[in-house]
């Protein structure tokens, strides 16, 4: 019998994570109740402190969610067969949530600033959500041969994708995104020797 509820468990648990995840992109983690949690989970309130003890518990799953999500998607672009390429994808990803992110802001740079300010140990691990993938295009313009300037290109594309985030969200426009993210590909293009469009 113990086995058969396990998986039930594990649905709960993972509709209950989902559920934040999702909560704490709209309207930001620190304003999300228990209630809404179990409105939107459809877990009864009374059951959500079986799965999780405390809403840091909940906050350090959203957490743990989120930089799962950056890890997958980095290796899925590890694939592809060129730094080039790579950096290509990843912007490409950032245009296919233009919608989204013009509707509630950027799921990692929203999560990031709120949980830096926490005053546990979230702080560290929060900025993963930005600078891991930081990391990852500087290993990226690396491979390309710019070893000296890696970190800074870094640091510009990183930049350019959030600020450029932050003016779609604040005006209502994902097209203010995406058209940073053309001339942003048309750069990593020229960069890669290939022509800028």
């Amino acid at each position: 019998m113990a086995e058969t509820r396990k998986p039930a468990a594990r649905g709960k648990r993972e509709r209950l994570t989902q559920a934040a995840v999702d909560l704490a992109h709209r309207q930001g983690y620190r304003s999300v109740t228990l209630a809404d949690l179990a409105e939107a989970s459809d877990v009864p309130l009374g059951n959500i402190y079986y799965y999780f003890k405390s809403k840091d518990d909940i906050g350090q799953a959203v957490l743990e969610r989120r930089l799962g999500e950056v890890a997958m998607m980095q290796q899925a672009l590890s694939a592809l067969p060129t730094p080039l390429e790579r950096l290509l994808g990843f912007v490409e990803h950032t245009i296919g949530n233009a919608a989204l992110v013009a509707e509630q802001g950027c799921p990692l740079g929203s999560l990031s600033a709120e949980m830096s300010k926490h005053d546990r140990d979230w702080a560290a691990s929060a900025r993963g959500l930005l600078g891991g993938p930081m990391e990852w295009m500087e290993e990226q313009f690396a491979e390309m041969g710019f070893s000296a300037e890696a970190g800074d290109m870094a640091l510009q594309l990183q930049s350019s994708l959030q600020g450029a985030s932050i003016l779609a969200q604040s005006m209502g426009d994902p097209e203010l995104l995406v058209r940073e993210c053309r001339r942003l590909q048309g750069w990593l293009r020229g960069l890669g020797g290939g022509t800028p469009t």
